[in-house]
């Protein structure tokens, strides 16, 4: 195990926040991240190209690099040649260049990929665009040839584009060189040997039919899903912690499609953009946790602490 220690000074001492990560995680199957079989597509389908941006969003601790980490895994080959620029190198992964951040010889996100587009790779992972240079750069990358896998700190999918607008980037850029935006969280899994059955009741039920009903005449499964009666809860046992056991991704993704193109070149704001793709069929965060909650995977309760509430009875 690893760990990444934070300190910061209280008024009764030292306040610590200790991060581990476990290298095991980084065997972890793209499959088995818990995206949903229609997203599994797309992404599978995104990752083949090569070229263009797919970009990563959440915040810290949602598990962003896992799933770039488990995208580098799919794409990198002998013939591939792969590397990375990184603030720290969380995990080491055979067969892959990686490089990390040094302030103190200059060699940040926009100067190691400078650097690295003379390396003559095929695709590049920038541990996080956090600037104007670093977008503009990795936006370029995209467009001459290479696959550009990065992170990005906004609430949700549909945040991604107005918050390229704010780095100056020209809308035409973005629409030409984003292939894909992954919104992420991180929620508790049950635990499978002693997760209790509850029935829903009639309020929480109208509540998550707000959030799924839009979508049921075009996800399979999903209305029968809807009409189940009951859900899961933790209880606890000598086998996981108070009723919880491993984590699971909560994910919704937005395709940058020949019509959302045409919507970027037109500056437009986050709601337009996220209307956009409810209208195409892209599940929201909370839709897709509630798709987990109903299968048991996961509960409500850790659902709207994690992702948010669901809507009130209107």
């Amino acid at each position: 195990m690893e760990m990444r220690v934070s300190t910061i000074p209280g008024p009764n001492g030292e306040n610590i926040v200790m991060r581990y990560l476990n290298p095991k995680t980084i065997g972890i199957q793209l499959e088995s991240l818990g995206f949903r079989e229609q997203d599994l597509a797309i992404l599978a389908q995104e990752i083949k190209k090569p070229n263009g941006l797919i970009l990563v969003t959440g915040p810290t601790g949602s598990g962003k690099t896992t799933t770039l980490y488990s995208c580098l895994k799919k794409v990198s080959s002998s013939e591939n040649k792969v590397i990375t620029i990184e603030d720290p190198i969380e995990y080491k992964l055979p067969g892959i260049e990686q490089t990390q951040t040094n302030a103190n010889s200059d060699y940040t996100f926009a100067s190691g990929l400078r650097a690295i587009l003379r390396q003559d790779p095929d695709v590049i992972l920038v541990g996080e665009i956090r600037d104007q240079e670093t977008a503009e750069i990795a936006m370029q990358a995209s467009l001459t040839g290479h696959l550009v896998f990065s992170t990005l700190h906004t609430n949700n999918a549909a945040g991604a584009i107005p918050r390229l607008l704010d780095f100056k980037i020209k809308p035409e850029i973005i629409s030409a060189a984003l292939n894909l935006i992954i919104a992420q969280r991180l929620v508790r899994k049950l635990c499978p040997r002693c997760a209790k059955t509850t029935i829903i009741d009639q309020n929480t039920r109208h509540r998550m039919n707000l959030v799924l009903s839009k979508e049921a005449s075009r996800l399979p499964n999903l209305q029968e899903l809807m009409s189940t009666r009951e859900m899961k809860q933790p209880a606890g046992c000598p086998a996981c912690n108070k009723g919880y056991k491993g984590r699971v991704g909560v994910f919704e993704l937005i395709q940058v499609t020949d019509a959302l193109q045409s919507i970027i070149r037109q500056t437009p704001d986050e709601i337009a953009i996220k209307n956009y793709a409810l209208g195409t069929g892209s599940l929201t965060l909370l839709a897709d946790a509630l798709i987990k909650v109903l299968a048991g995977i996961t509960d409500l309760e850790e659902t709207e602490r994690v992702v948010g509430p669901l809507p009130e009875n209107s």
